[in-house]
């Protein structure tokens, strides 16, 4: 059904090819495709991996050899102290890497490389050891006034500063052409580290001193006029203190009247309490008595007396005891009544006491609350004077330490190894320059093959020519390079058992199924010249021939006809003359020496092609050539720019477009198929020309590959490993 449809098509001018028929589904990534297109370029990729190892080798010959010396450092994170003194402010110790940074690049500052050029005296004796450094230098690219800017930028591009992986060791390396050079600079440039940081540690302490010395002297100068001022306003308010003693005159008597009202207060308490108990009648005699002081046991012993008479007379009734009984009680009331006197004189002295102590008191406070308006400002006077004072001493203390830490020349660089004179060169290496040449080659060819791989929008991929066109692809002919041009155009008949001659074979086949009925006019074109057109109809012709058919090979290129010298026919008359009217269409066709083709070549060039094939000549003529031959190939100009081709394929029946591999673009292929469209013309198919089946386009087709070969006598070493890949 497929190819009734395609045949329906081609009657009526179209070409209805269902691409999907043949296409295969695209993957996103096809690594076989990434190896064909490394096969493809792999002479790019080798001419440029070449060329890059050439420079390599050359570079390493003609560089001059460059020596490495280098000096080991230890760096501590903070030098042996002597005294107990940081005044140049260590920072973080936790943060190590910011600390060993800032040392490296102080080893690479500018100050040390300016420091070194002059000890060496390096004006002249400075070289570049880079190849751009020495052309710039032969050049004299650098101006005299950034001349010391350009020795320290050459000094510091040859030293280099590297840790040593868990230690606190730095290297470092300085490359010259020389190697006495190179260790005396790696030596200098340590050597003057090392020095300028005990510089830097002694500038540090001498400015730490100067600051110091300023403010011990201006500290001094506040605290003596602190001190002055707190003694003149204490003798304007005629405040006194005692030594040791903050507190005021006024304030100590206060203290001294409170305690002693305490006193006081205390004693009267006491002795109301014993006159009190002395004056209780009610109490027992002996309590009475145990309250006094002075006189005590002679009470006692008149109680005593008196409880003794009293039990007498209860004891013996009748016996007179009232009159000592009486007397007893009454020498003791005497007795009492005295020492309640006593003390009753005694309290009331204590009361006037307390009485005077608390007007002293209140006295004093009057006093106190009048001094403590004036001790405000005095106290505040007299703190200014100890801060001062503190701070005096602190800052003189400081600057003590500072004396002594000047004189200490403890360092946190160390030299470990001095640099020695180099013995073997550092640079250029000659297999590891070929190594990277080797690597940089091939990465560059690489990128160079994928580019042009990129850029080129040549017709390279048979399922890409298919999906482009819309058409089939009705064969692909081998690339001959060592065929000349006669050759080719006799291939299919002198060399049946070739892979071309069986490709035009194939090629007949399917175009017989294209078009099925009898004695048709096939037209072959191409989109530009040099697409192998000629060819491919001259090997067409023959195919037909070699089976038997009696073929009419046309040569219609009225502009730039070929024919006549491929088949080696006399051209004096031909297809143009006819036209023309000059001679009769008996006189055109020519035998040639292939059994069974016949040609009619173009002839003279004509003014104005397009018009004579457009003549009812023409017709004619096709219309006589049918009743005679078998078949009728017509060989016609390319398609683009040219009116000739589209009379021709509106007068075929079938029309084929020969595209050449690697060289028709796609663009213009493109254009040819949409003229030929316009026009109407019965599109057969596309025939692929010229394929290089060892550059990787001719994927699918081995066996092809190898005939082709023994063609041409290739197949060395190299081509058979390729075309066993290809295989593959």
């Amino acid at each position: 059904m497929q190819q009734d449809k395609y045949n329906s098509g081609l009657a009526h001018g179209n070409t209805p090819y269902d691409a999907t028929l043949l296409m295969k589904p695209q993957e996103a990534l096809d690594l076989r495709e990434f190896g064909r297109t490394l096969i493809r370029r792999r002479r790019m990729i080798l001419l440029i991996t070449a060329i890059t190892i050439l420079l390599a080798l050359l570079v390493t010959l003609f560089s001059k050899p460059v020596y490495r010396a280098t000096a080991t450092l230890q760096i501590e994170r903070e030098s042996a102290k002597v005294v107990d003194i940081d005044f140049l402010g260590a920072g973080d110790i936790r943060d190590t890497r910011d600390f060993y940074q800032t040392q490296f690049e102080l080893i690479r500052s500018r100050a040390l490389a300016a420091e070194v050029i002059g000890k060496l005296k390096l004006e002249e004796k400075l070289f570049s050891t880079s190849i751009l450094g020495q052309i710039k230098e032969w050049l004299n690219l650098v101006s005299k006034e950034n001349k010391q800017t350009a020795l320290e930028d050459l000094l510091l591009d040859n030293l280099t500063v590297e840790p040593v992986k868990n230690s606190r060791l730095a290297a470092v390396s300085f490359t010259s052409s020389d190697p006495a050079q190179a260790a005396e600079i790696a030596n200098t440039v340590v050597r003057t580290f090392k020095d300028m940081n005990v510089d830097r540690r002694l500038s540090a302490t001498a400015d730490a001193k100067t600051y110091l010395d300023k403010s011990v002297q201006e500290t001094k100068a506040k605290l003596d006029e602190s001190e002055q001022r707190l003694n003149d306003y204490a003798r304007e308010h005629e405040i006194f203190q005692l030594e040791g003693q903050d507190a005021t005159t006024s304030a100590l008597a206060l203290k001294q009247l409170s305690e002693e009202l305490i006193k006081v207060q205390k004693q009267r308490i006491e002795q109301e309490s014993k006159y009190e108990i002395l004056a209780d009648a009610n109490r027992p005699l002996s309590d009475r008595a145990g309250v006094l002081e002075n006189g005590a046991a002679y009470l006692q012993a008149l109680g005593q007396r008196l409880d003794k008479l009293k039990a007498q007379q209860q004891e013996t009734p009748g016996k007179n005891t009232d009159a000592p009984i009486r007397k007893l009680e009454n020498d003791i009331e005497v007795e009492v009544n005295a020492k309640l006197d006593s003390m009753k004189t005694e309290l009331e002295a204590a009361k006037k006491k307390e009485a005077l102590i608390r007007e002293g008191i209140a006295k004093a406070k009057t006093e106190a609350m009048q001094e403590q308006d004036s001790s405000t400002a005095y106290n505040t006077l007299k703190r200014e004077v100890a801060t001062n004072q503190e701070l005096y001493q602190n800052l003189l203390q400081r600057l003590k330490e500072i004396n002594i830490a000047g004189g200490v020349n403890a360092n946190n660089i160390a030299i470990i190894d001095p640099a020695q004179t180099p013995l073997k060169k550092f640079k250029p290496n000659l297999l590891t320059n070929l190594l990277f040449g080797s690597l940089l080659g091939i990465f560059l060819g690489m990128a160079a093959a994928f580019m042009r791989e990129f850029l080129d929008d040549t017709v390279k991929d048979v399922n890409e020519l298919e999906r482009t066109t819309q058409l089939p692809v009705l064969g692909i002919m081998a690339d001959l390079p060592d065929a000349s041009s006669g050759q080719m155009a006799r291939m299919s008949v002198s060399k049946p058992r070739s892979a071309t001659a069986e490709a035009f074979r194939s090629l007949r086949t399917s175009l017989r199924f294209q078009h099925p009925e009898e004695r048709p006019v096939i037209f072959i074109t191409s989109a530009s010249a040099g697409e192998g057109k000629s060819t491919t109809a001259a090997n067409l012709a023959g195919s037909y021939a070699s089976a038997g058919n009696k073929v009419l090979l046309i040569d219609a290129d009225l502009r730039n006809p070929s024919l006549h010298k491929a088949l080696g026919v006399n051209a004096n008359m031909g297809l143009a003359n006819y036209l023309s009217g000059v001679t009769d269409n008996r006189a055109l066709v020519r035998e040639t020496d292939i059994s069974n083709l016949y040609l009619i070549p173009a002839g003279n060039p004509p003014d104005d092609p397009a018009e004579l094939l457009a003549s009812p000549h023409m017709q004619t003529l096709l219309a006589s050539a049918r009743k005679e031959f078998d078949q009728i190939i017509l060989d016609g100009p390319p398609v683009l720019g040219l009116a000739d081709t589209l009379v021709l394929a509106s007068l075929s029946s079938l029309t084929l477009l020969t595209v050449r591999a690697e060289h028709t673009r796609l663009g213009m292929v493109e254009n040819a198929i949409t003229r030929l469209r316009r026009a109407q013309a019965p599109l057969a198919g596309v025939l692929l020309n010229r394929v290089d089946f060892n550059s990787g386009y001719g994927h699918g087709y081995g066996s092809y590959v190898y005939q082709a070969e023994a063609e041409t006598g290739k197949g060395g070493l190299i081509d058979k490993w390729m075309a066993t890949l290809k295989k593959l």
